[in-house]
């Protein structure tokens, strides 16, 4: 369920801790194997600078032209290889959703995971804000969490292999990231989150007008 009022970053001190050595090739493999699967699309695969490296890799997979020619769609990896209380037992990757030829949209989920994995839960209906433009030519420097705009089936991707002849679950729930402006930003501080997602505006166009 999606809370009605967001908080403003959501961290804490004791936000959960670090499963690094969960990082192996076969599951980022697995990952991008379970994401092409449903998109029918290969990926483009950047590597984005984690705030702290020993916590693993932060990487963007992007899908151009998904869920259709003149769209972007991106999804991390890395944020599942922390925890939190908020989670229970699932790990929480982002993905984005963008109508533009500029695969760099694609590419800042990951860049927000690499900023604040390990002290955000990246809960739906959270605002999260940065001190500047995402991408260059557009003034958004914030995102909003909701339900992803890509169809991902019925449940969480499980991320897990096999371990000693036993299938060893690794469930991830994939949270949907929109674009914002900073006023839509501190329009969500004030009135919470349905008030703003009430709001018309169009969840794709990262070229629109503020509408708060």
């Amino acid at each position: 369920m999606i809370p009605a009022a967001p908080t403003r970053f959501g961290i804490s001190a004791d936000s959960g801790g670090m499963m690094a050595g969960r990082d192996t090739p076969d599951r980022f493999g697995r990952y991008c194997e379970l994401l092409s699967a449903l998109t029918g699309v290969e990926p483009v695969i950047s590597d984005v600078e984690p705030r702290v490296r020993g916590d693993g890799p932060v990487r963007a997979i992007s899908y151009v032209g998904t869920p259709e020619p003149g769209y972007v769609t991106g999804f991390t990896y890395g944020l599942s290889l922390s925890s939190h209380p908020d989670w229970g037992k699932r790990g929480r990757e982002l993905c984005v959703t963008v109508r533009s030829g500029d695969v760099e949209w694609s590419q800042v989920p990951a860049r927000v995971v690499a900023a604040l994995r390990g002290i955000c839960p990246f809960n739906p209906g959270q605002v999260l804000g940065y001190k500047e433009p995402y991408v260059g030519g557009s003034s958004m420097n914030s995102i909003v969490l909701a339900e992803p705009a890509v169809e991902l089936g019925s449940g969480p991707l499980d991320l897990g292999g096999i371990e000693g002849g036993t299938k060893v679950l690794d469930l991830v729930d994939i949270v949907g990231a929109y674009p914002i402006h900073s006023s839509e930003r501190e329009f969500a501080y004030s009135h919470g989150f349905d008030a703003l997602w009430n709001l018309a505006w169009d969840r794709f166009d990262p070229a629109r007008a503020p509408v708060a």
